[in-house]
């Protein structure tokens, strides 16, 4: 069988590698002593400064960009 398919036929889920933690367009703000996460990139209707507002363990979306710094780790 697939590697993609468990003993009893269903496929199992694909487990994302890059997050929104990672990205260079996540935008962190402070509210107060909270600190929220925004997509620089993405737009939205729903908040105030027409930003996603996103979680920093979502999957990375097509957008996604890989930060200078983990960049340079990989590198060396």
């Amino acid at each position: 069988m697939n590697d993609m398919f468990n003993n009893e036929g269903y496929i199992e889920p694909i487990k994302p590698i890059k997050f929104c933690r990672t990205c260079a367009h996540r935008q962190p703000w402070q509210c107060g002593s909270r600190t929220i996460q925004y997509c620089g990139i993405r737009k939205s209707n729903r908040t105030f400064n027409g930003l996603l507002k996103i979680k920093v363990t979502n999957p990375a979306c097509i957008a996604y960009k890989e930060l200078e710094e983990i960049k340079e780790r990989k590198e060396k």
